[in-house]
Formats: C-alpha cells, sequence, structure tokens
C-alpha cells in the first residue's frame, strides 16, 4: 500500500502530510482525482490502525503489480522514508524500476544522491532465500544497491547477514503506536540506524578463519629422535570440525591427501615429518600404503604405531595439542557501527 500518490501533476507523500493537512485531503473533492503511481488507478486516502497515513486503491487493476502490505510495514516504510530523507537523500517511495533484462521491481524506499541509488526494503512477510537473491539480483542488475530490513523469523531463514553485497539486518518486533521500532543487533531505532546507513556509519567486518593442521610429538622407533608427526585437521572458528586420524587405514588416507596437497618439501619447511608409501610394511593396512617417514634416518613409521601415539597424545590437556596455520580466510562477515573519532 503506497505512500505516494498524484494529485493533478502534483506528487503527494502521505508520511509528509500534517494530520489536519491529511483530515482535509480525506474531505476534500479533490482526493477523487488522486492516482496511484503503480497503475494510475484511482487512490483512496485511509490511515492504519498504527495511526500511519497511506493511500490504497480504489480499485485494483489485474496488472498492477503491487503487493498488500500490513500495518506495521507501512509504518516502517514512513519510519525509513522520513529517516533516509533527514540523512540528506531524495527520497521515493514505490519506486517503480526494471533491470536490464526488463524485470520489474518495487523498491519501498528508493534513496539517490548523486550517482548513488540505492534501495531500502521491508520484509516481514515469510520469504524463502533463494526469493530473496532472486530480488536482490534485479537490483544489482538495475545498478542499485540493496539492504533489507526483516523481523526476526525471515531474516533467519534469509541467512542473516554474512554477505557483504547483500546486506540484511533484523528489526525487533513491535506492538503498537506508541513504541518506537528498534533494531534488533544494534544499540539504535530503526531511524537512526538508516541515518546511520546512509551516512557512512557502518563498516564491513570479515570474520577471519584459520585452516590448522594438529601435529603430535613423538619419538622415531628406530632412531629415537623426537618427530613431529602430523594428526589431524581444523580450524580456529569451529572445534567441532577438528578431524583426527581415526583407523590404520585413514591414517593412509589422511597421509596420502596431505602429501598431494602440501607436498613433502612443504611438510618439512614446517617443521614435520615427510610421507610416503610403505606397501609392504607391517603395520600399515593392505592397499592403505601411505604412512610418515623420520626426517633424520628415514625409517617409515608404521600406521600402527603413529595410531598407538596418538591415543596417547589424545589424552593430554587440550592445551598441550599442538597446531600449525596452513591459511587463513574469509567466509563471512558482519556490518558494525564504526568508531566514533576521536575529536568528536
Amino acid at each position: 500500500m503506497p505512500l505516494r500518490a498524484e494529485l493533478q501533476g502534483e506528487t503527494l507523500f502521505s508520511h509528509k502530510m500534517s494530520p489536519a493537512e491529511w483530515d482535509k485531503l480525506k474531505k476534500s473533492d479533490s482526493n477523487k482525482l488522486l492516482t496511484l503511481p503503480c497503475c494510475n488507478q484511482r487512490a483512496v486516502v485511509k490511515t492504519s490502525p498504527l495511526g500511519t497515513q497511506f493511500f490504497a486503491h480504489y480499485r485494483k487493476s489485474e496488472d498492477c503489480i503491487s503487493q498488500p502490505e500490513s500495518k506495521e510495514h507501512l509504518r516502517l516504510k514512513a519510519i525509513v522514508s522520513a529517516a533516509a530523507e533527514s540523512a540528506g537523500w531524495t527520497v521515493t517511495t514505490e519506486y517503480m524500476g526494471h533491470s536490464k533484462n526488463g524485470d520489474k521491481w518495487i523498491a519501498d524506499v528508493y534513496c539517490t544522491k548523486g550517482k548513488a541509488k540505492v534501495a531500502l526494503e521491508i520484509q516481514l512477510s515469510p520469504q524463502t532465500a533463494k526469493e530473496l537473491k532472486v530480488r536482490h539480483k534485479r537490483y544489482f542488475d538495475s545498478g542499485v544497491r540493496a539492504a533489507w530490513f526483516m523481523k526476526d523469523s525471515v531474516y533467519v531463514n534469509s541467512g542473516h547477514c554474512s554477505i557483504q553485497a547483500f546486506p540484511r539486518f533484523q528489526i525487533k518486533h513491535f506492538m503498537d503506536d506508541r513504541s518506537t521500532p528498534q533494531m534488533a543487533d544494534y544499540p539504535l531505532s530503526v531511524a537512526d540506524f538508516v541515518k546511520t546507513l546512509l551516512t557512512g556509519g557502518l563498516v564491513w567486518k570479515e570474520d577471519k578463519d584459520s585452516t590448522l593442521l594438529y601435529y603430535m610429538e613423538s619419538n622415531c622407533w628406530k632412531c629415537k629422535v623426537k618427530l613431529h608427526i602430523p594428526i589431524g585437521m581444523g580450524d580456529t572458528m569451529n572445534s567441532n570440525f577438528d578431524n583426527y586420524i581415526k583407523t590404520v587405514p585413514n591414517c593412509s588416507t589422511f597421509y596420502s591427501d596431505l602429501v598431494a596437497e602440501i607436498g613433502n618439501d612443504g611438510l618439512k619447511s614446517l617443521g614435520l615429518t615427510a610421507i610416503g608409501a610403505h606397501p609392504n610394511m607391517k603395520g600399515n593396512a593392505p592397499k592403505f600404503p601411505y604412512c610418515v617417514e623420520c626426517n633424520n634416518c628415514g625409517a617409515p613409521q608404521s600406521n600402527c604405531y603413529t595410531l598407538e601415539n596418538y591415543h596417547d597424545w589424545a589424552r593430554k590437556a587440550e592445551e598441550d595439542r599442538c597446531s600449525i596455520v596452513l591459511s587463513t580466510y574469509s567466509h563471512s562477515g558482519r556490518y558494525e557501527l564504526a568508531p566514533l573519532s576521536k575529536d568528536k
């Protein structure tokens, strides 16, 4: 349901009109000349149960692509529109556009400033992550940046805000016209958050994760030199995903994958044992020949021997476990409030 209508060439925004102006428009004969930009059909003047002033279809045409909106949606749209305008942007509600492919869209709140174009979407009704991605891509294909304001259940189902180019923000539930809608993850009202968003007050912070290679200390059965033997992989974010050697055949599989990825020169440069294939060695499972080798004397350490030592190592306290960072990467992140400058 729109906040915008046309009256004899003049654009009216319901949320900008005072209650007195709204009442005057409602009672005047000119309200019969009001039309909606979505379909050029006649508009009527209404007020929602939450006190939001809006326009509605007198009779909706079959080809109109606008959708019904809840009273909460209407109120949030009015709040977001007013906040965007106070942040210095030119704002149009229910703005109709289309992508280069010809896909049509209607932005709840369309903001422009110079060459910048931003669509602020309010999503309170259920929608799948796939549907949201399709809608977001329409904006991207149209050269428009988009940000989504969602209630909790929709936010969770959308995959939450973990992609920098697909910003999604959660709004706390509000019940009536006396409560001020608040953001869920920021100590700000919706209005203040919109101003912060449109004035560069958010920064993207990536979650850094590291791939770890775990190793244990052992001794070569032949020359007794201390060895650093690889025994598992994991990451810094979640120890539940750590994966250690489990069986004698599994040892061979782990070592064959590891030497293929890093190579023996790489393992030695990290201070770890080399890996080789020893198919006829007692203590290795048939058809699972890969095991570690002593860097000092070259003696292969059977997987049975390694696994026995691993079981002893696994009984140690967590802080005694040793690891090496193989790589660092970013897989997700979040928007945070930019720190205030010291001169403020």
